[in-house]
């Protein structure tokens, strides 16, 4: 019998080159495919990156918008909160205003002729008359009449009356130098 041998070294060896070139080439192909994989992971984070940051951004951009927004609204609301006091000044002023130019009203409608008033102070509630009469009872009438008949005075009081002294060329001088005190109505009873 005829022994036939085969050399299948060279098979193996090409077997084994080609099973290197495999394994080096998958090794390539996955390291370029895992270094890709990577990269496009890191743009992606990188664009995730920038999209946060740009939201962010806008965000500080809104909350700086509303920021001045709210400091708008607020010098507003402090503008009408002044001007909403001014008007309340104007508006007590226009009502102490009215009642005042009543109570001159009244005094010069109603006073006697023979009484002449010199000087009319108001101090918070309180109207002060000065004046000179030729007649002490025209006064006292126009006293009563003022504290019975209207609705400007509390209560009216005619606090002194006094003689005036001689005249500098030695004639007697009739007139009566008086003070009155009248307590009056606040700017609540004023017509609105």
């Amino acid at each position: 019998m005829r022994v036939i041998l085969f050399n299948l070294f060279p098979y193996r060896a090409m077997r084994e080159t080609r099973r290197k070139r495999r394994v080096i080439t998958e090794l390539a192909v996955g390291s370029v495919l895992g270094f890709w994989v990577c990269y496009g992971i890191g743009l992606e984070f990188d664009a995730r990156l920038e999209r946060q940051q740009g939201f962010l951004g806008n965000l500080n951009a809104m909350e700086s918008e509303m920021t001045s927004r709210v400091a708008e609204v607020q010098a507003m609301k402090d503008k009408v909160a002044v001007l909403g006091r001014q008007v309340n000044a104007l508006k007590a002023v226009e009502r102490e205003s009215i009642l005042a130019s009543r109570w001159v009203s009244y005094l010069d409608a109603t006073v006697p002729s023979n009484v002449s008033m010199n000087r009319l102070v108001v101090n918070k509630n309180m109207l002060v008359v000065n004046g000179f009469t030729d007649a002490v009872s025209s006064l006292a009438q126009w006293v009563d009449q003022m504290e019975a008949g209207n609705s400007l005075f509390v209560s009216v009081n005619l606090v002194s009356v006094t003689e005036s002294k001689k005249s500098v060329d030695g004639a007697p001088d009739n007139r009566h130098s008086f003070e009155i005190r009248a307590i009056l109505r606040g700017t609540e009873h004023a017509p609105g």
